[in-house]
C-alpha cells in the first residue's frame, strides 16, 4: 500500500501457536486481498529473521497471478530462500520462463532480475535462454534490466556470458537509442 504512517506495522505480529497454519490457508485463498497480506505476512516474518521456508510451496503457488505486486512478493521470497531451497527453487523456473515471456514488459523484467538473483547454478542454465530475449526485447525498460542481470551473471558464471555471446550483445547496447539502455550496456 501507498499508506503514509506506516500502516504495514500488523504485518509484523508476534509469532502465535497456528499462525503457520493460518498463514497457509490465507496463501491458499481465493481472495487476492487476503493471498497479498499473507504473502506480506510471510515476507515480514522473513526480514526479522524467521523461518517461514516451511510455506515455500504455499507461497510458489501464489506466483501463478497476473498481479505485479503479489509476483513481486513471492519472487522476493524465492530470491531470499533459493540458497537454502535450490531443489524446490527449481520448481519455479517454469514460472520465470513463462514471465519472461509475458506480454507486459514490467513482468519480463521482473522475471530476469529475479532469475538473476538467484545464484543456484542449475537456475542459472535456465536464465540464459530468456536473458537472450531480453537483451533484444522491444521494451528499453527490459533490455535495461538484461543488461544489469548478464553482469550480475558475469560475476558467477563469466564463462557461460562469453560461451553465450552475451558481451557481444552487451556491446551492440552501448549503440541503442535508449539513453537508459546505453548507460546500463555501459555499466554492465
Amino acid at each position: 500500500g501507498g499508506d503514509a504512517g506506516g500502516s504495514d506495522s500488523r504485518f509484523f505480529t508476534t509469532q502465535k501457536k497456528g499462525e503457520m497454519h493460518e498463514l497457509r490457508l490465507e496463501l491458499h485463498s481465493t481472495d487476492r486481498t487476503v493471498k497479498v497480506d499473507a504473502v506480506k505476512k510471510v515476507i515480514a516474518s522473513m526480514t526479522v529473521g524467521k523461518d517461514v521456508s516451511m510455506l515455500f510451496t504455499d507461497v510458489l503457488n501464489c506466483v501463478q497471478t497476473g498481479n505485479i505486486e503479489l509476483k513481486k512478493l513471492v519472487y522476493l521470497y524465492l530470491i531470499n530462500y533459493a540458497k537454502s531451497q535450490p531443489e524446490l527453487t527449481l520448481l519455479a523456473v517454469n514460472t520465470f520462463v513463462k514471465d519472461a515471456n509475458d506480454p507486459n514488459p514490467l513482468i519480463r523484467a521482473l522475471a530476469v532480475r529475479t532469475m538473476g538473483c538467484i545464484r543456484v547454478d542449475r537456475i542459472t542454465e535456465y536464465l540464459c535462454e530468456p536473458l537472450g530475449r531480453a537483451l533484444r526485447d522491444e521494451d528499453p525498460y527490459v533490455r535495461k534490466t538484461a543488461a544489469v542481470c548478464v553482469a550480475k551473471l558475469y560475476d558467477i558464471a563469466p564463462q557461460l556470458v562469453q560461451e553465450r555471446g552475451f558481451l557481444d550483445t552487451l556491446h551492440d547496447l552501448i549503440s541503442d537509442s535508449n539513453p537508459s539502455v546505453v548507460a546500463n550496456g555501459v555499466a554492465a
